[in-house]
């Protein structure tokens, strides 16, 4: 079987390019460090999304979370291959990755090694339409053992709003209960004024000073 793989290359002269230039021919026989890193296209390639009828309006705002998630997927791939020269310069490294933005999903940051376990990789994408109104911000749930995320539509209308809530969502945990997520929101917005921030600081100089006495 080589001999006939051997005689078949020498056909075009492929034999004798790899021969000389045996880099070149190097990933198409040997799997590269980076066939199991994920990638923006990976992910987009294996979630299902679960959109309402077409044409009605929960529709549009479903096809439109989809695009925010497909930009920022992107925006995060560029983002870390830009930043991969500095990390060989300086060591350091992109705490937010492609890779690890499956990982938040579906609890693995790499992509199936098995054939089998390939074809059956799928991400499930569902839409929450019925968020409660009485706080200002929502945020994407997810389960790691079913491989699904579950987006909540009436706070990502604009691709800054999603990406600020789908940014803030991954550094506070791996997942998220509604009850969880109002008390967080109210939190996270409350911080932001200055009177919150300044009340925080004074507490933080007492406590201190009760150490220190």
């Amino acid at each position: 079987m080589l001999d006939q793989l051997r005689k078949g290359l020498q056909l075009y002269g492929l034999l004798s390019v790899l021969n000389q230039h045996p880099e070149l021919g190097l990933p198409l026989f040997v799997p590269g460090d980076d066939d199991d890193r994920v990638d923006a296209a990976f992910i987009m390639e294996k979630w299902q999304p679960v959109f309402s009828e077409k044409g009605s309006l929960k529709y549009t705002r479903e096809v439109n979370i989809m695009n925010f998630f497909q930009d920022f997927l992107q925006e995060t791939e560029d983002r870390e291959q830009a930043d991969q020269s500095d990390a060989d310069n300086n060591g350091t490294t992109q705490e937010l990755t492609v890779g690890r933005i499956m990982q938040w999903i579906t609890g693995q940051a790499d992509k199936p090694n098995l054939p089998s376990e390939m074809n059956e990789f799928i991400i499930s994408v569902h839409f929450y339409h019925d968020c409660d109104t009485r706080h200002t911000i929502c945020f994407p749930t997810v389960s790691a053992c079913t491989r699904t995320i579950t987006f909540p539509v009436a706070h990502l209308t604009t691709f800054d709003e999603f990406k600020y809530i789908k940014e803030i969502a991954m550094s506070h945990g791996q997942s998220f209960d509604r009850v969880r997520i109002s008390v967080l929101a109210e939190i996270t917005l409350q911080l932001t004024e200055p009177r919150f921030f300044f009340l925080l600081m004074c507490c933080f100089v007492v406590y201190t000073c009760t150490l220190i006495l």
